[in-house]
């Protein structure tokens, strides 16, 4: 099956630049069942997915994956890591509505399934919480529970940005937010240890100029914003209960509180009403389970389950 390759751009709704974001399809529109779309996470960008994309385009997908604002196509140097000075948060949301809407044009009348790692799990949850009801089914990859720090951070975050401006990199809110997570490798090789047991994975995170930098005060602000807002109580009330939700991480990922906080995230939601709700916890993985050497078997997983949630439309 010959996969294409589109580009597009678009201003972003945090009125922070253009948005850069990209597409996987097979040449023949009419092979296309459905649209799956990807949110990625933190001081990162899209195309580190697209060993999954071609995955599934081969597989009947259109694929469309965001730079969100401050990351990756979508961000000028001095931009990285910034959504802008109110509400980048919810910039970042509006910004992949907007994606759907251009997928949707090309591909009328196919379902979608949204998908969103770390960072992207929180935007792809308040995604889910606005327009739910128009998906067919949301895949959370990497997400966390509540964090009670999520409050101070946001404060903190806010008065650094006050103080020395928006765009000011704090080295501070950095260590508050990643200093702990290698604490359970031993002999860590550096700081990006807990993104993946594959030495390779994180040996190109660090390389890539794309990845890794050093988040603003403002930017901090946002993601602190994203995580409370995503684990709140108004959140699990508004998610659309018929809407499928399949959660999956490593059992040795950090972010996710070593599995203790995705699994009260399934616990809630099932508590709250939701009617399809799945945990998959991995074994010896991290935080980048789709970058693990056994990535093939979370790509059929998402496959598998996205094809269940397509049959129940």
């Amino acid at each position: 099956m010959e996969i294409l390759k589109n580009e597009y751009r678009f201003p972003s709704q945090t009125g922070v630049g253009e948005i850069y974001a990209r597409s996987y399809a097979a040449e023949d529109k009419a092979a296309v069942r459905a649209i799956f779309q990807i949110a990625h996470g933190m001081a990162e960008h899209g195309e580190r997915y697209e060993e999954m994309a071609l995955y599934l385009a081969g597989q009947g997908f259109a694929v469309f994956v965001i730079d969100h604002a401050g990351h990756g196509k979508s961000a000028c140097a001095e931009d990285m890591g910034y959504f802008g000075e109110r509400d980048g948060w919810s910039g970042i949301v509006s910004d992949s509505k907007l994606l759907t809407d251009i997928a949707r044009s090309e591909y009328p009348e196919r379902p979608v399934i949204m998908f969103g790692h770390s960072m992207g799990s929180f935007v792809a949850r308040l995604y889910s919480e606005r327009y739910g009801s128009e998906l067919a089914g949301a895949i959370y990859c990497g997400t966390s529970g509540a964090n009670p720090a999520a409050g101070v951070g946001i404060a903190l975050a806010g008065l650094i940005a006050k103080l020395r401006g928006g765009h000011y990199r704090s080295h501070l809110l950095d260590a508050m937010s990643f200093g702990a997570y290698n604490k359970k490798i031993e002999n860590p090789r550096g700081k990006f240890d807990w993104l993946s047991a594959r030495d390779a994975n994180v040996d190109a995170y660090q390389a890539d100029e794309g990845c890794g930098f050093l988040f603003t005060a403002a930017g901090f602000r946002d993601v602190f914003t994203l995580l409370s807002k995503a684990n709140s109580a108004g959140w699990y009330a508004n998610l659309p209960k018929a809407l499928p939700v399949l959660l999956i991480a490593g059992e040795d990922d950090p972010v996710g509180s070593y599995g203790k906080g995705v699994a009260q995230v399934a616990k809630l939601l099932s508590e709250s009403g939701q009617q399809s709700v799945e945990l998959k916890l991995y074994p010896g993985l991290r935080h980048e389970i789709h970058n693990e050497d056994c990535r093939e078997e979370i790509y059929a997983d998402i496959l598998s389950w996205s094809n269940a949630a397509l049959a129940k439309k």
